[in-house]
């Protein structure tokens, strides 16, 4: 009996969870110097694993003027760039829906999938769900979760970088000092901050040191029209693949080749 094309068109369709992200994060470059870089980012996971990550870096700033010294006494090198792009082939890119789709298997419940490979941290929360879309019931169930891990605060009231009011988890996992911030009735993680828990030689303790803030999620159905077509080697097994550089600001991930 002959396929419907129609039936083959709607399993090979690929739609993308589309997030667009702000925030500034640490750079530290090997003892030499050690500065605080902007960050904006857009991520395109498909449902096939393809994918896009369109991003640019800037302003920056230093932690100190110690740390700014160091960074022109190192020839003042460049610490921002313009939009930059990497393109992923199919498998390329692991999505979170995949993510998803394996805890929702586990036997025993999610708090127990949570946990099955090593035990559950904020930082764990924040990959989980932060360039994610995720359903508002899973969010506030991951939420209540991480309520009960071992020295988590539940801070109420508090406001992300960008001023937006939402409720808070914190926990000092490492040398941070971890502060998630949910919407106010935590269907949506809306940002995070990562702040210095113990002094550092580039800053003191509670020194901002990494953040955040999750401006746009929304399921799409294509990739912007400005970008090349998505590759079609695709990696296999799924995340295992090479990237070429194509030219400066412009990666493509495939699967492995032995010559681009």
């Amino acid at each position: 009996m002959p396929s419907n094309p129609a039936s083959t068109a709607e399993v090979d369709a690929v739609d993308y969870e589309y997030i667009q992200s702000q925030g500034a994060h640490g750079v530290h470059a090997h003892n030499l110097f050690d500065a605080f870089v902007g960050s904006q980012r857009e991520i395109w996971f498909g449902s096939d694993g393809s994918g896009l990550i369109r991003s640019t870096s800037g302003p920056a700033s230093f932690f100190t003027e110690e740390g700014q010294a160091h960074w022109e006494a190192a020839g003042s090198p460049t610490l921002t760039h313009g939009p930059s792009i990497d393109l992923c082939a199919p498998g390329c890119l692991p999505g979170p829906r995949a993510r998803r789709a394996r805890l929702a298997r586990h036997p025993d419940g999610l708090e127990a999938a949570l946990s099955a490979r090593q035990p559950l941290t904020l930082h764990t929360v924040q990959e989980l769900l932060g360039e994610a879309l995720v359903e508002p019931e899973f969010c506030r169930d991951v939420y209540e979760i991480a309520t009960r891990l071992p020295g988590v605060e539940v801070l109420g009231s508090i406001a992300d970088q960008l001023g937006r009011p939402g409720h808070g988890l914190a926990r000092v996992e490492r040398v941070h000092r971890i502060e998630l911030i949910f919407s106010s009735d935590t269907s949506e993680l809306l940002a995070y901050q990562h702040f210095l828990a113990e002094p550092q030689p580039f800053a003191a303790a509670g020194t901002l040191h990494s953040w955040a803030a999750f401006l746009t999620r929304r399921l799409v159905a294509v990739l912007p029209p400005d970008v090349p077509p998505v590759p079609r080697l695709p990696c296999d097994p799924p995340g295992a693949g090479r990237g070429f550089p194509i030219r400066p600001g412009f990666t493509v991930m495939t699967g492995y080749v032995a010559d681009p």
